[in-house]
C-alpha cells in the first residue's frame, strides 16, 4: 500500500525511456484515453509525484504522516518475519 493507496481512489501513473518517438506519443494517447480519474485520484497522483517539500505550510503534517506509516509498515514487516520464522 505505501504512502499512497487508498481504496475507491484511482489514478494513473507512466513513464515511457527510450521509446521512438512516434510509438511514445501513441501510447501516451491510448494511455490518456483510458484513463478518467477523478478529481481525487488527479490529487493523489499530483502529490505522490510531487510531494510538500521542506518550507512548505503542510510539510510538517506531510513529514509526520510519512514517518507514521512507514514505521507502521516496518512493524508489520516484522511482525510477518516473525511469523513465518
Amino acid at each position: 500500500k505505501g504512502l499512497i493507496g487508498e481504496c475507491g481512489r484511482r489514478g494513473g501513473y507512466m513513464e515511457l525511456h527510450n521509446i521512438d518517438p512516434y510509438v511514445h506519443a501513441q501510447l501516451y494517447k491510448l494511455a490518456s484515453s483510458g484513463l478518467c480519474s477523478g478529481i481525487a485520484g488527479q490529487v493523489m497522483m499530483s502529490l505522490m509525484v510531487n510531494p510538500p517539500k521542506q518550507g512548505d505550510e503542510s510539510y510538517a503534517q506531510f513529514a509526520s504522516e510519512e514517518n507514521d506509516i512507514y514505521d507502521s509498515l516496518k512493524r508489520r514487516a516484522a511482525s510477518l518475519v516473525e511469523g513465518l520464522n
